[in-house]
């Protein structure tokens, strides 16, 4: 690209793009980084530097950059039938093959066998919501409406999935609906309750029974929880959370969600989030890396007992009211069935729990002893360095975010992208990436950090 025609592109990008989480008076100012090209773990610039994609796009691009199976797969797909909508019993092959796929990769014991596609990871909490409030008024309980959500949750950005969402900084000109709660969180290291690992009794799910006994249980539809909360910080729950979370939900009628946006198809180490802790969820949401990010798709999960009672107690004559009109698109199908094919036949999954635990051991040992990192955490391509002054886990210098900020800027000038998220500096590599190239993040990491010691 010619600079002629960059300098163009960028003043048309500050004239007209709105771009997400960008301030909109810095953006006017410095203008757009332009990405042109990828491949592998890698992205081309319009500036002609080459980039280390540490974070996979939004925790989405699994397959990496730049497989023209996927690309291919789509154009035949668009020669065939590019879109038609799934309503009124309207279906294609590449839908239907997905949903079996997918059906096959999900723990066969979890009786998940029934899939609806949306079009993004937001989308599909609607629909789990939307569900699980079905499921509670066929069974005659439409006052259960309330949906339970965990503080530093991040589950999208509509109104619905955006109120389960319990980051402050989302809701600072968007008002919470009121019928999402706030429970505690598993946050270990900054434990509200002040418990440490040695003596942890769970407060944090004592909190959740606390929260249903003030709601009501008969008020409330369901609770939606990430495996491993992302955004938020790539918090991981202690190991016994999930199955004592889970007795508290069947003990009150609450459905369970797993929110597998992030952690679905191999980002962890397994397949989804849920296989680390054997935990049950009655629904799953799903998104980001059922396609690497190639389209737009996501979807929800339902167990049969759930999908059984809206089919069989819903009133007669009245249809699953529930619609968007990308449900269930083709095209975006076929890009999944062949991003998924990718992730199967070169052992993803395994490299991911391979390779981001070597990433993890090397940033370990290569930044032991900083004095401003309070934390090294993960599970398989999903890595958080949590900093903090030393002594305690106040901010550094006493100013939020800024610290954080700062190392990803110097990795950025080093030719790799990791996002600060709050007080984490968080990495998300592919889950193709080599050892050889995990070894360069971690390189480049430690020396974004050695000037602060």
């Amino acid at each position: 690209m010619v600079q002629r025609d960059l300098e163009t592109l960028c003043d048309l990008d500050r004239a007209h793009l709105m771009h997400p989480i960008s301030e909109f008076r810095k953006h006017e100012v410095k203008g757009p980084r332009v990405v042109v090209g990828g491949e592998g773990i890698w992205i081309e610039m319009a500036d002609g530097r080459r980039v280390i994609d540490g974070f996979s796009g939004l925790f989405n691009i699994n397959v990496g950059h730049g497989r023209h199976e996927i690309a291919e797969a789509v154009a035949q797909q668009m020669r065939e039938v590019a879109y038609y909508p799934a309503f009124w019993d309207f279906s294609t092959e590449s839908a239907i093959r997905l949903a079996e796929r997918v059906v096959n990769l999900l723990p066969r014991d979890r009786r998940l066998n029934h899939l609806l596609f949306t079009s993004g990871g937001s989308d599909a909490n609607e629909a789990a919501f939307r569900v699980a409030r079905m499921y509670q008024a066929a069974r005659g309980h439409p006052q259960r409406c309330k949906i339970l959500s965990r503080r530093h949750a991040f589950h999208g950005i509509t109104r619905a999935a955006g109120s389960a969402t319990r980051i402050p900084a989302y809701h600072a000109l968007a008002s919470v609906d009121p019928a999402h709660i706030e429970c505690a969180a598993p946050y270990c290291l900054r434990c509200e309750f002040d418990a440490k690992p040695a003596d942890c009794e769970l407060s944090c799910v004592q909190d959740v029974v606390e929260v249903i006994e003030r709601e009501g249980a008969d008020t409330i539809a369901a609770m939606i929880v990430e495996p491993v909360m992302g955004t938020g910080g790539i918090i991981i729950p202690p190991a016994h959370y999930f199955g004592r979370l889970q007795e508290v939900c069947r003990e009150h009628e609450i459905l369970l969600i797993f929110d597998e946006v992030i952690t679905g198809f191999g980002r962890t180490g397994c397949w989804f989030g849920m296989e680390h802790w054997d935990a049950r969820p009655d629904i799953a949401a799903f998104a980001k890396g059922i396609t690497s990010g190639y389209l737009p798709l996501g979807g929800i999960a339902v167990a049969d007992f759930v999908y059984q009672t809206i089919r069989d107690q819903s009133p007669p004559g009245l249809p699953f009211m529930f619609g968007l009109t990308y449900n269930n698109h083709p095209t975006a199908c076929a890009a999944a069935l062949a991003n998924l094919e990718i992730v199967e036949r070169e052992g993803l999954v395994a490299n991911a729990r391979v390779v981001g635990e070597y990433l993890r051991e090397r940033l370990s040992a290569g930044l032991d002893g900083h004095p401003y990192v309070a934390d090294i955490r993960g599970l398989g391509m999903m890595i958080a360095i949590e900093c903090s002054e030393p002594g305690g886990l106040l901010p550094v210098a006493g100013r939020p975010m800024a610290f954080p900020a700062k190392i990803a800027s110097r990795c950025y000038q080093r030719d790799l992208i990791v996002r600060a998220l709050w007080e984490t500096v968080a990495l998300a590599p592919p889950l193709c990436t080599t050892q050889c190239e995990a070894d360069r993040i971690a390189e480049v990491v430690i020396e974004a950090f050695s000037s602060e010691v």
